[in-house]
């Protein structure tokens, strides 16, 4: 009935010549439907596009990883059209990012060419699982450096083969990096403390920024701890989006702040988890005073866990 009512609506549209705006969370659905595709997180606007722009020339990772199956992985811009990532050096067709820069890479399981090990693969791996999708199989391949693929191919290699994969320049897209670590306003307390995210957090002592000041607290994804106890962390939040980045998870926790804060994880968690936070004194990093002329509101805290409301 429901693939009966998609056609029903294409047939009305065709025959009004009216816009029709059809809201869903079925990527299939919107990508049959529509002309132009209006892709939404969080109330915000992430891509307009064609179905064809959507899928191939996704915006950033959440646009690539919520419109079909992919493979979203680190890599490094070396230069235009060189690229790297899963520990090897693969050439793009893309362009403009600099040299040397974070960047985020999408490959389509139907785009890697898998088969037996020869000369002419980029990556040698074994195949994990291997199920059959009517039209395809879908095989889950380890590389040799620890990064996992989905492939998508018309032959199946069962679980515990060896196999080469190649992906073409043209199937590699390369997109900006949304973000590449933490970055809050705070208040420098004294030389060794900070307030950000309404919690007063040690820090590794600071010397050249004056206390009271504004500052600008950085740290790194790998570095935030989340705990299965919220009474061990020094925040409290809910997990809320999981992407999967081919060794490691990068989830997007919702602090109890009101605040988004990342993390880059090996363990699992699900969807809606409650998680204490936790970071080290020496994984904070007090870059520089904020250029905020004092408008940033900082709320005094007590200083417990999960007060700042």
């Amino acid at each position: 009935m429901r693939k009966d009512m998609q056609m029903e609506l294409k047939e009305m549209h065709q025959k009004l010549g009216i816009t029709f705006v059809y809201v869903t969370h079925d990527q299939e659905e919107a990508l049959t439907l529509s002309d132009t595709i209006v892709v939404m997180s969080e109330g915000r606007i992430q891509q307009i596009g064609t179905p064809t722009d959507i899928y191939n020339e996704p915006i950033n990772s959440f646009v690539a990883d919520f419109i079909g199956e992919s493979n979203i992985l680190n890599g490094l811009m070396l230069q235009d059209k060189a690229v790297s990532f899963a520990g090897h050096e693969f050439e793009c067709v893309d362009k403009g990012f600099g040299e040397n820069t974070p960047v985020d890479v999408v490959i389509r399981p139907e785009d890697i060419y898998i088969f037996e090990p020869s000369a002419a693969a980029q990556l040698i791996g074994t195949v994990t699982s291997c199920i059959f999708k009517g039209v395809h199989y879908e095989m889950m391949v380890q590389t040799n450096e620890g990064y996992e693929f989905m492939v998508q191919d018309y032959h199946s290699f069962e679980a515990g083969r060896e196999v080469g994969l190649l992906v073409k320049p043209f199937d590699i897209h390369v997109m900006k990096k949304e973000r590449t670590c933490n970055s809050f306003e705070g208040k420098l307390i004294d030389t060794t403390h900070v307030e950000f995210l309404g919690y007063t957090f040690e820090c590794a002592e600071v010397q050249d920024i004056e206390p009271g000041s504004f500052v600008l607290v950085e740290i790194d994804f790998r570095n935030v701890i989340l705990e299965d106890n919220e009474e061990d962390g020094h925040l409290t939040g809910e997990v809320k989006f999981i992407l999967y980045k081919g060794n490691h998870y990068h989830l997007t926790v919702f602090t109890d702040w009101d605040e988004d804060i990342f993390v880059d994880t090996t363990d699992v968690w699900d969807d809606g988890d409650r998680v204490g936070i936790t970071i080290a004194p020496e994984n904070i990093r007090i870059v520089a005073p904020a250029q905020t002329n004092g408008s940033i509101p900082i709320v005094e805290s007590a200083n417990k866990k999960g007060s700042a409301q």
